[in-house]
């Protein structure tokens, strides 16, 4: 693949690259959030719950959210700081703005629900907000696709990975 000039140059600006680290450390924060509320839920709560067949183990999770974040990180730094050329598309381009605004609303939610599951023990509202997380990631990937295609593509694994998390939440309402 190769960089045009404007992406070139802006890949040698230290402030750019500054962003995908505050980018990383605020998703990494929401991470840490979650983790800080789910570990003591574990060994009885979680633990003491019936789980659908399909339920992974729990060792799996940390190494799947922490790809998920680097993903959402790079995906919203790649949709701010490299949109796609105007005449690639005559569609209008969501704003650096609105694209911002609902990728840290459904990051605000990631953590929400981990308070829901884990903190409150509430599996219903938990997946009320995992609902809502999921329609904002769809809504992201849209956006985020218009101003930088491969910022689109790499929330789709976090999409996918929320629709596996709602059936797993839905199951345990059922079996519980």
């Amino acid at each position: 693949m190769q960089l045009s000039q404007p992406y070139k140059a802006k890949l040698r600006n230290r402030t750019v690259w500054s962003r995908l680290l505050g980018w990383g450390l605020l998703c990494y924060a929401v991470a840490s959030y979650g983790s800080i509320v789910t570990i003591p839920a574990i060994p009885e709560w979680y633990a003491s719950l019936s789980k659908p067949a399909f339920s992974p183990p729990n060792w799996l999770f940390a190494p799947v959210w922490t790809i998920l974040y680097a993903m959402m990180a790079l995906s919203i730094w790649l949709a701010t700081e490299f949109e796609k050329p105007r005449g690639e598309s005559k569609e209008k381009t969501p704003s650096k703005f609105t694209v911002q605004v609902v990728f840290l609303a459904q990051l605000l939610l990631n953590g929400l629900w981990s308070w829901a599951f884990f903190g409150k023990q509430e599996p219903i509202l938990a997946l009320v907000v995992l609902v809502a997380i999921f329609a904002l990631v769809v809504l992201s990937i849209y956006l985020f696709s218009k101003r930088q295609p491969l910022a689109g593509w790499l929330l789709i694994p976090y999409g996918a990975w929320l629709l596996y998390a709602g059936a797993l939440n839905t199951a345990i309402i059922l079996l519980n």
